[in-house]
């Protein structure tokens, strides 16, 4: 029997309902899918979805940066194979208030869409796919698109994250 990535999250907001569980696990692992991540092994992918106060923490801890942040991606899978069964091989963690004030300010986009975007990013990261310089960043913006859009077609990201 073929093994696949085993998604998981954790979400916790005082002003947000908990997210459709069998939609957000089917919308992690096509995502994870279309940004070209090995999804046919036994390891695990796990968002966390975080308040200001805890991304703001993790964001200085990790990345040794101040302040708050949309997503911030570790991923564990440069080598997938070295991997054992179970083995954390991708973590997100999603700051759900960024997504609240992006979704607002932006006619073109919603909570949803931010929360969605924000996992599809950090799967590209994972995927190899960087945005710190100018030519990394069009390329990162045009895999968004692309892998967003095929989401789309299978989801209505409002129905996985409810406002």
């Amino acid at each position: 029997m073929k093994t696949t990535m085993k998604t998981t999250y954790s979400f916790r907001s005082a002003r947000r309902p908990v997210p459709s569980k069998k939609l957000l696990h089917r919308a992690m692992f096509d995502a994870a899918a279309a940004a070209g991540l090995p999804v046919e092994g036994d390891w695990e992918f796990k968002v966390w979805f975080l308040d200001d106060e805890a991304m703001a923490e993790a964001h200085v801890d990790i990345m040794d940066v101040e302040g708050t942040t949309d997503v911030i991606t570790m991923a564990y899978l440069e080598e997938p194979e070295a991997l054992f069964p179970g083995d954390m091989g991708l973590e997100l963690l999603v700051c759900v208030p960024f997504a609240e004030r992006e979704g607002a300010e932006r006619a073109d986009s919603s909570f949803a869409d931010e929360l969605m975007l924000y996992i599809v990013h950090g799967c590209l990261h994972a995927a190899g796919i960087n945005d710190l310089e100018e030519a990394d960043r069009k390329v990162m913006r045009r895999r968004e698109a692309e892998v967003m859009a095929l989401l789309r077609e299978k989801y209505t990201f409002s129905e996985i994250f409810p406002a």
